[in-house]
């Protein structure tokens, strides 16, 4: 079959794109194969819709529109897809860092989140930096329908809102300090949302501080500020242009500082990067424009984020910010760049282990004797990872010498995957030319309404037909084309970096500032966007490598190195904080399930044990995990953190502590006893876990000049490993001078490697001045060497890292302003081409600014805490003060002994706790140089009842305790002990549950348990709504056949805003008279 183009109308992408355009169209869009369907299913949406069920476009400019597609998956997304309209048409809080901001009628509202605070689950499992606005930037009277996206560039959006007589811009973006506006038709305006303090006022630039946070308002030279109460305005002088920026701190020298950038608008930001292979470094430059409003100034500020100044020497101030992804560094100009490790990744584990191959051979038969040999068919999600899991065993049948299971599996895999990409349904994809977008048919986990997951979604399509390519080079040219040709609309879909493709938007899910991907299309949440399984970001990033690597496509492989090594490094930082710098004090946990825009949370959205939430960012294992093993320390942090073995997915969790301690892997897997992960076999486990067994962990300070290439060190015996993708022999060069030449379209092995000879690094460190005692900086200065070389040095203080320097002269430099007295030690560990590493003694610095002597004195113990009030979801405390030589900065209060609140006072009311249950409280005090005192002591408090007769929306509410229902009944279940689930579900059917308390703060998801064994012609709509059976739609989620009438899925799902007290309506809708569902429970969160 010859390949066809489908010409898609320009009319089509721009449809409902707000009002119509007024300048040029972009190019028509093309599609490079013919095996996409631009036909909707039947019955499908065919792209994002609203709560109410409204098919929905974006809200965009006509100055938008010539961009071509839409960004989605930002942290800005809520802007232009309208989820929760027609209640919200403007945004939903976004989360730049610094600056937090939310989109409304008159302007843009602004803060700086810098403060955290612990809710969740036990009050202790979400860390946040809630956003309160401080002030609106505005123009006077403005009053506008909506909010709309006007421009966009890697890591900035431009809003616009039009009144029909004032009209608005406002341009923010990550690290930015600054917001840049321009408006027409009124005065620019600032409205503050509590008293306002102005330190300084030079005419038309003022300094002042709001709610402790400290701001700049820069109005055109010449102009002046009109300050009215609490709010300011300015006519500009007669021009248009004015900016705000957070500022670090409240001086009149910073203040002029960022004068001189405050009308350098940033007009467009741009990622790009260089893989050195030969090296083994991934370095990515972030390039600002700016346009001068005034004079002919260049260049701005930017608040580098932790992962980026840890592998940057571009930081060229003291200026810093507090983030929900730790301390952010600024750095000026119109540049910066970082130098990451890429330590490579492979396609599959080489034949080296340890095991019983007869034992092997039986798991391998395990697969191929299954009823189906891809038992998870059905949504787009379920299909990948059942082909994921396939992929992972062929090579295995092959080292066994198995070549009818390697053919049977590959056979099996092709046929599905093909199945997928002919564009014919029931399983193919659809591109939907308003939002440019590519959706599978089924769709899974809002894939289609909310553009949810596609990256998680498409690795594993993409991973499945490397790996057919591998084995089967004809296939990339086979159906003229299209089956290469589809997977890469795939790619383009998540990751497109082509200027000229304006199907699809850049870079959709990965931001490229943030370091990582986000999985929600709309970013429609109060706590912004989010990201549960960063390890299923980074199996699409090591599927583009594969990919690219098989077919020849360096541009695709280097992107995936791109992707790979940046996520690699904000999940050591935001996921993981390997280096307890990122999440606040007191948080207890070693890792989170989610992140969000404002924090992380230790949890996920279908479950609430420690193994679903630690590992889902540990699955899919494959030989692209080998990055989990740069901290095997704290592999084996995360895994004790379970408080137990595993009781679910626990061939996840010993293919991960095998990366630590492959020895206690075998050990732990034993007879294998147990029940394999959705994606994972027995096999494949057993398979990873013995090589590892045999090669050790990851030598991290050696690197091949191919991306296909690893080494692996076990006790000081390194094993080279390298796949060639190519028809050709190469020959793979290491950077310890090691050479091996590898055979076409293998995995070549050189082993039991060589003996490292060379010695460890030396390392000594200095740190000057030795007393601090004004605010200023201390310069650390490290002398390391090493007979193969040195490859990087970490700086510590009080024995956590802070700094990492890769060239030498080694240094790095901390700054100390008034509050921050006390005692630090500094040391260094150098590391060498071998992955030794050394740590240099100690280097003590005393900070004593305003004070003659170092504090190292603890205030005196709180006295006579007592509880003097509680209700059921709140516990009021009183104590005596504490005294101290210098004097007390604050108290800290614990709850079952982590920190939930700091005050300055003798009282606290804690709030967000749970009705009729029991907590423990401390108090402890801290003076300005950091010293604590010893706990209080404790008072136990209960909470009162909740009320008798309403139940709690954020519990689980079980279906079988409705009360009422219509054409259901009740069965019995094994989703958990004593399970009792609804079913005989139908058409008409309905259950309601009295009562329910949302409480003051509105609902914004719903979680749905359900199982189906319908088939897959048969599905429906489960309709939440409150109230009555034709009352307002909280939900409407479709629920297909999920593989029986017992096997529960949890369906996750966002809800429209509710608060109070009301019966909630389970009703169900399909268009067949077949039973179609069952379900377990529903529960509601925030």
């Amino acid at each position: 079959m010859n390949p066809r183009y489908l010409l898609l109308s320009a009319a089509l992408l721009l449809a409902g794109c707000g009002a119509p355009p007024t300048n040029t169209a972009p190019s028509t869009p093309t599609l490079d194969t013919q095996a996409v369907s631009t036909t909707v299913p039947a019955g499908a949406a065919g792209g994002p819709i609203s709560q109410t069920g409204e098919l929905l476009t974006p809200y965009v400019t006509a100055n938008a529109q010539a961009k071509g597609a839409v960004p989605t998956n930002k942290f800005w997304s809520s802007l232009v897809f309208k989820r929760y309209k027609p209640n919200s048409m403007y945004s939903e809080n976004m989360y730049a860092h610094p600056f937090a901001m939310k989109a409304g009628a008159s302007g843009l509202s602004l803060g700086y989140p810098n403060t955290p605070r612990f809710t969740g689950g036990g009050g202790t499992s979400k860390y946040e930096y809630t956003f309160t606005p401080d002030f609106t930037l505005g123009v006077s009277g403005l009053n506008a329908p909506d909010t709309r996206a006007d421009d966009w560039s890697d890591w900035t959006a431009t809003a616009a809102w039009n009144d029909g007589t004032r009209s608005l811009k406002t341009t923010f973006g990550h690290g930015l300090p600054f917001v840049y506006a321009t408006k027409t038709g009124g005065n620019a305006e600032l409205r503050f949302n509590a008293p306002v303090n102005v330190w300084s006022n030079s005419g038309n630039a003022l300094g002042v501080t709001v709610n402790g946070h400290h701001y700049a308002l820069f109005a055109p030279t010449g102009a002046t500020w009109t300050q009215a109460g609490n709010v300011f305005t300015s006519t500009l002088g007669g021009k248009d242009y004015y900016s705000v920026a957070v500022l670090p701190d409240a001086t009149t020298t910073t203040l002029n500082d960022f004068k001189q950038y405050a009308f350098n608008f940033v007009t467009g930001t741009r990622v790009s990067w260089n893989y050195n292979a030969a090296a083994g470094n991934v370095t990515t430059t972030y390039t600002l424009t700016t346009t001068a409003k005034e004079g002919t100034g260049t260049g701005t500020l930017s608040a580098l984020y932790r992962h980026q100044w840890l592998n940057s020497s571009s930081v060229n101030t003291t200026y810093k910010y507090a983030s929900a992804r730790g301390e952010m560094r600024v750095v000026r100009g119109s540049s910066f760049s970082t130098t990451m490790k890429f330590n490579g990744t492979l396609p599959w584990l080489p034949d080296k282990g340890t095991y019983d191959k007869n034992q092997l051979r039986a798991y391998v038969n395990e697969v191929r004797n299954a009823p189906d040999l891809l038992p998870y068919r059905g949504d787009s999600y379920w299909a990948g990872k059942s082909m994921g899991r396939l992929a992972e065993v062929i090579p295995i049948a092959e080292q066994l010498g198995d070549t009818a299971a390697r053919d049977a599996f590959l056979n099996a895999l092709k046929a599905y995957l093909q199945d997928w990409l002919d564009g014919q349904s029931p399983n193919n994809f659809y591109y939907n030319p308003t939002w440019g977008t590519l959706i599978g048919y089924p769709k899974g986990f809002g894939s289609e309404e909310e553009l949810n997951d596609h990256h998680f979604h498409w690795g594993y399509f993409i991973q499945a037909a490397a790996i057919v390519a591998q084995y089967d080079p004809a296939w990339l040219t086979a159906n003229g084309g299209d089956w290469k040709n589809t997977i890469n609309e795939l790619i383009r879909d998540v990751a497109n970096t082509d200027d000229a493709n304006k199907r699809y938007p850049r870079l959709r899910s990965f931001d490229a500032y943030a370091g990582h991907s986000w999985a929600s299309g709309h970013a429609g949440f109060a706590a912004g966007n989010n990201q549960e399984s960063s390890s299923e970001d980074m199996h699409f990033a090591n599927a583009l490598i594969l990919w690219g690597s098989v077919t020849g496509d360096a541009a695709t492989r280097d992107l995936g190195v791109y992707l790979y090594t940046n996520e690699a490094n904000a999940i050591e930082q935001y996921w993981f904080d390997v280096n307890k710098q990122t999440f606040p004090a007191g948080y207890t946990h070693p890792a989170v399930g989610m992140v969000w825009g404002d924090g992380a949370d230790y949890a996920t959205w279908f479950s609430g044990e420690p193994e679903m939430i630690q590992g889902i960012n540990f699955l899919p294992i494959s030989a692209g995990s080998l990055y989990l093993g740069r901290n095997p320390d704290y592999l084996k942090a995360n895994y004790d953190h379970l408080g137990r073995e595993p009781q679910a997915w626990r061939d996840i969790f010993w293919e991960m502590y095998a990366l630590y301690d492959a020895a206690g892997a075998v050990a732990k897997f034993g007879s294998g006893s147990y029940t394999p992960e959705e994606g994972e076999s027995k096999a494949h486990t057993y398979h990873w876990i013995h090589n590892l067994n045999a090669m050790g962990r990851l030598d991290t300070g050696v690197t091949g000049n191919i991306p296909t290439s690893v080494v692996f060190n076990k006790a000081g015996t390194r094993t080279y490993v390298a796949y060639n993708p190519s028809g050709s022999t190469i020959t793979v060069t290491f950077t310890d001078g090691k050479t091996m030449s590898v055979a076409p379209r293998t995995v070549g092995t050189s082993g039991p490697g060589t003996t490292p000879t060379d010695a460890p690094p030396t390392v000594s460190v200095t740190a000057t001045p030795s007393t601090l005692t004004s605010a200023g900086t201390v310069t650390v200065n490290a002398s390391a060497s090493d007979d193969k070389g040195v490859t990087k040095v970490e700086f510590l203080r009080n024995g956590a890292v802070f700094a990492t320097d890769t060239t030498a002269p080694y240094s790095a430099t901390q700054s100390y302003a008034s509050g921050q007295n006390g005692t630090y030690t500094y040391s260094a560990r150098a590391y060498d081409t071998a992955g030794q590493s050394t740590t240099s003694g100690n280097a003590t610095v005393t900070v004593n600014i305003g004070g003659t002597t170092g504090d190292t004195q603890a205030p005196t113990t709180p006295t006579g805490l007592v509880s003097n009030g509680r209700t059921d979801t709140s516990v009021s405390l009183t104590w005596g003060a504490s005294s101290d030589n210098v004097g007390v900065k604050q108290y800290e209060v614990l709850q079952n002994g982590a920190q939930v609140a700091v005050v300055s006072g003798l009282t606290a009311n804690i709030t967000g706790l749970t009705a009729n249950t029991a907590y423990t409280f401390a108090v402890r005090a801290r003076d300005a140089a950091g010293n604590a005192s010893a706990n209080s002591n404790a008072v136990s408090v209960t909470t009162n009842p909740g009320a008798v007769t309403s139940r709690d929306a954020y519990a689980t509410i079980r279906a079988a305790t409705a009360d009422a229902q219509s054409g259901t009944q009740k069965v019995s279940c094994s989703d958990g002990a004593g399970c009792e689930a609804v079913g005989y579900i139908a058409n008409g059917d309905w259950l309601v549950f009295r009562n329910v308390n949302f409480g003051s703060t509105p609902a914004r998801t719903v979680n749905l348990r359900v199982a189906s064994g319908a088939g897959a012609t048969v599905s429906g709509i489960v309709e939440v709504r409150i109230d009555s059976l034709t009352g307002p739609v909280l939900a409407n989620p479709s629920v297909g056949d999920t593989g029986g009438w017992d096997a529960w899925r949890t369906i996750p799902y966002n809800t429209a805003a509710v608060t109070g007290v009301h019966d909630v309506y389970v009703n169900f809708k399909s268009g067949q008279a077949a039973d179609f569902t069952n379900i377990n429970w529903l529960q509601f969160g925030r």
